[in-house]
């Protein structure tokens, strides 16, 4: 071959060539020509950079495939368990083991239980860590030896229309309360005052006079509030029978409420269209050892 042949050859090829590139130009997409220019220039795909956001901060670096976001828990990690349940055995020395149960129970979680035991006098529980701690709170604060309380009691006959007597000393406050509720009683008189110590959750009796007696059971003292709960309190009159015999009608029946070393006056009967109603005071007044 010629040198000339050459040369024609290799201008042909030349062309050829150039003319395959423009084909390959033209059969990309006009909108993208960003991966036109990658592809064309190797060497621009390899030194760009990712563009900043529209707040200015720089593009947040890419997590590799299937890494999880920081503060997960890593995948696969089981969640939180429960807390390890403990048991405690709990002796109450004071209180009745029926109460301490009601007292306990809404406080028991739903994966304890509490197991009573009556003649032992013992409340077996198990629960969570600090269910228990709560529990045995309540149980300490709760057991503690019963309230003992001094009971008065003043039972007066109040009458209407007749020449008022001088009261008798220990009833002279009381006429000066119930005077300024109600001006119809013109004469007070004493028909018996007692005193007696109770004892929380103890019943206790005394009598008054010789037709009447007051039954009472002290259901609880609160150290907090100063409450002194009678439950119940029962006002009663000895009626004779016929074959001599005698029984107690009930006039009072009540639940109270009293402030400690409060005086409290209820109306205990009125009988309609008679001119005489009873009255009767009560005082309870803890005894702090």
């Amino acid at each position: 071959m010629t040198m000339q042949r050459r040369r024609a050859v290799q201008r042909a090829s030349a062309f050829a060539a150039t003319g395959c590139l423009v084909l390959l130009l033209a059969a990309l997409p006009r909108g993208d020509s960003s991966t036109a220019r990658a592809q064309a220039s190797p060497e621009s795909s390899a030194t760009a950079t990712p563009a900043p956001d529209s707040s200015g901060a720089g593009a947040q670096p890419q997590q590799p495939a299937g890494a999880q976001p920081a503060g997960s828990p890593t995948a696969g990690t089981p969640g939180a368990r429960p807390s390890p349940l403990a048991m405690r055995v709990f002796t109450l020395r004071f209180r009745k083991i029926d109460d301490a149960y009601a007292l306990i129970s809404p406080y028991v979680g739903s994966r304890g239980s509490v197991k009573m035991q009556p003649v032992q006098k013992t409340l077996t529980v198990q629960d969570a860590v600090d269910n228990l701690q709560r529990i045995a709170s309540l149980i300490s604060s709760y057991d503690v030896p019963p309230h003992n309380v001094e009971v008065s009691v003043q039972l007066i006959m109040a009458t209407a229309g007749s020449r008022a007597q001088e009261p008798a000393p220990p009833i002279r406050g009381v006429i000066d309360k119930l005077s300024a509720l109600n001006t119809r009683w013109s004469d007070y008189r004493m028909i018996g005052n007692a005193r007696v110590q109770g004892t929380e959750g103890e019943p206790s009796s005394v009598r008054l006079g010789d037709d009447y007696k007051v039954e009472f059971r002290i259901d609880q003292v609160s150290d907090e509030t100063r409450i002194i709960r009678f439950k119940p309190f029962e006002l009663s009159r000895r009626e004779p029978l016929a074959d001599g015999a005698e029984r107690y009608t009930s006039i009072v029946n009540t639940v109270l409420n009293l402030r400690d070393a409060q005086q409290f006056i209820v109306g205990a009967s009125k009988i309609e269209r008679s001119n005489r109603a009873l009255f009767m005071t009560i005082t309870a007044a803890t005894k702090r050892p």
